[in-house]
């Protein structure tokens, strides 16, 4: 008998000791999580005009041409509005808004979305393009979508694609975040700052490590997930701090979101089938 007592105890020592290798910062309070129609979600995105959470579901593999993708539609309280609101996509990725447009990349495409109509309006064809991923926007109404396999940037203007920048400074681009008239991009180690003009790469953030979302704070500071399950928050001339590793439990944070009016951070669990809404102190 004791000896099978002990052998619970070690059991529960090391459920216990596994469960603390997962680390939330006291600085997050776990609001609500959605879940259960989500499938493989991508990115999340808060449109304050419409007071709406979108969630990308990429159902299938990444890169995987299948015709099973969707948008999700949820309320801020993080209840679904419509958990199929926008059918007939592959893989789809990062979301950006502009007005009443909703820009979703989808492989080698964009998807133009009427919000208020909740259909694609048309899908804008990138050519070369093979792994788009995440989506920016500008006050001009520009759309900006990298391409993580070819460590491209392209810009759509007016509904046509062109090719924005090319570089080797952008191995492994993912995030992107329009800031102070430049493209922020999250890269292989780092935070680059594009000048929109000249298009000259210069380091913003170092060794940050690997981007997936990168969103702004609201106070100077910048928020970055890196797919695997790591949030941090990053500054310039400062230390990262990491908010949460959800790493050892296998749940990923991938495109993720912050609503600054509202201190929500919103992360997309991608294999963990769910997006959790946490307040940020």
């Amino acid at each position: 008998m004791k000896r099978i007592l002990s052998f619970l105890l070690f059991i529960s020592l090391m459920i216990t000791l596994s469960g603390q290798q997962v680390f939330i910062s006291d600085r997050l309070t776990k609001k609500w999580e959605a879940k259960g129609e989500l499938d493989v979600p991508e990115s999340v995105f808060f449109d304050n005009l419409n007071s709406a959470i979108y969630v990308s579901n990429v159902t299938g593999t990444p890169a995987e041409k299948d015709n099973t993708g969707y948008i999700s539609k949820l309320s801020p309280e993080g209840k679904f509005i419509s958990a199929k609101w926008i059918t007939g996509l592959n893989a789809p990725k990062g979301i950006g808004v502009v007005g009443n447009l909703l820009y979703v990349s989808d492989i080698d495409r964009v998807a133009e979305i009427d919000i208020k109509a909740g259909k694609i309006n048309q899908m804008v064809e990138i050519p070369g393009s093979t792994f788009l991923n995440d989506i920016a926007t500008d006050a001009q109404g520009n759309v900006y979508v990298s391409d993580s396999r070819k460590s491209t940037i392209h810009r759509i203007r007016q509904g046509k694609a062109e090719l924005l920048l090319t570089s080797d400074l952008l191995e492994g681009i993912n995030g992107l975040y329009v800031y102070e008239g430049s493209l922020l991009a999250g890269v292989k180690d780092r935070i680059v700052s594009i000048d929109l003009k000249t298009k000259e790469v210069k380091d913003f953030i170092l060794n940050t490590g690997g981007i997936d979302g990168l969103v702004p704070d609201g106070h100077g500071n910048f928020l970055i997930s890196d797919w695997q399950g790591n949030i941090h928050l990053v500054s310039q001339g400062k230390e990262k701090e990491k908010l949460a590793d959800t790493t050892p439990a296998k749940v990923n944070a991938a495109d993720i979101d912050y609503v600054a009016s509202r201190k929500l951070l919103l992360v997309p669990t991608f294999s963990a089938n769910s997006v959790v809404a946490y307040e940020l102190k």
